[in-house]
């Protein structure tokens, strides 16, 4: 008996892991890890084209609101300029009674029945230079003074602006 017995040596194939198995696996995640990294700068890319377009987008609407704004300013202007050639033509057509009762009033206040011919000097010493008629204020179509019909339509232009803000 003194044969020794040699028993057969068991390898498990478990134990190590072969490399073949190794390299798919880490030819798995090193897709996984590029397609994570192409997800991820995509969806940056996506995102900053969705914020140009919303920047787009409100600066159009802000133009858009400047646009109205000015038409409704232009309109506004349009109105206060039909009030005053309005207002002008009023002015024009309004009788000119005070001028006219200027006029009468210096007639017979120079005249007298003991002047001898000064009358006549007095006419042309209170004659306004330039040709200006009595009664005209100097600087401007329509005088320095409005009338009250222009008052009113610049109020009521007034009133309408208020309404329209």
């Amino acid at each position: 008996m003194s044969d020794k017995v040699v028993l057969p040596r068991l390898d498990l194939p478990g134990q190590k892991t072969h490399w073949a198995v190794v390299a798919v696996i880490g030819g798995g995640v090193l897709v996984l890890l590029m397609a994570a990294i192409f997800l991820i700068v995509v969806h940056k890319q996506q995102a900053g084209q969705e914020a140009a377009a919303r920047a787009m987008e409100a600066r159009a609407k802000e133009a858009a609101s400047q646009v109205e704004r000015l038409k409704l300013e232009a309109v506004a202007a349009v109105e206060r300029a039909k009030a005053a050639a309005a207002a002008a033509a009023a002015e024009k057509a309004k009788p000119t009674t005070p001028v006219a009762a200027g006029d009468d009033g210096n007639k017979t206040t120079g005249s007298s029945d003991g002047d001898s011919g000064k009358s006549g000097q007095r006419k042309k010493a209170r004659k306004p230079s330039g040709g200006r008629k009595p009664g005209r204020v100097a600087g401007g179509k329509g005088g320095g003074v409005p009338s009250e019909s222009t008052k009113k339509t610049d109020a009521s232009v007034d009133a309408l602006l208020r309404g329209l803000k």
